[in-house]
């Protein structure tokens, strides 16, 4: 598999403007099929496959990487994997320590629970504004027009690199958001 990095300006990638220790690599699988996998310092390495929600623009969870990157959501799916969780929906790459991991994913997908709601919110409505879908758009406490129009400006430069992927090829992003709530009293790492 071959990893692509993302263009922003013909003169950088995403991963030169902003350092992450976090990186998450998109696959397409075949057809309509696609995986996400996250590795880093501090984060369990673990992978979604198949991932949901397939689309040959912009799959469902580039959309939430997209959305959570720009808007700082750090307890949604991307922010509780740095955290060192699963979002309940990635499956850690070694077997060693999968129950361990697996109750850690849940006690941070609790913590967390209302910056995935909003993160899910964000995506439907940034996704409906990017697809020209206005009439069904309904906005969000807190979160301005200028917000959504620069996630759709993320969805474009990251659906101009994946609709060109062939099957097997990759593209892999940085996260730049922080990492969500462990769940543990006092404790949030950042």
């Amino acid at each position: 598999m071959r990893a692509m990095p993302v263009k922003v300006d013909n003169h950088r990638t995403l991963s030169q403007l902003h350092r992450s220790d976090m990186k998450v690599t998109f696959t397409k699988t075949a057809q309509r099929r696609y995986r996400v996998s996250v590795e880093g310092p501090g984060v369990v390495s673990s992978f979604m496959d198949p991932a949901a929600g397939y689309d040959t623009r912009l799959p469902h969870d580039m959309a939430h990487f997209v959305v959570e990157n720009e808007l700082g959501i750090n307890g949604g799916v991307f922010g509780q994997l740095a955290a060192g969780g699963t979002a309940r929906t990635f499956r850690p790459t070694i077997e060693k320590g999968r129950r361990k991991v697996a109750k850690r994913g849940n006690r941070i997908a609790v913590a967390n629970r209302n910056d995935a709601l909003l993160s899910e919110r964000l995506v439907c409505v940034a996704c409906q504004t990017w697809n020209n879908v206005l009439s069904e758009v309904t906005p969000v406490k807190g979160v301005s027009d200028a917000d959504i129009l620069r996630v759709c400006r993320g969805f474009d430069i990251v659906s101009a690199i994946w609709s060109k992927l062939a099957i097997g090829e990759s593209m892999t992003l940085p996260w730049r958001g922080g990492a969500g709530q462990t769940g543990r009293l006092g404790s949030r790492r950042r």
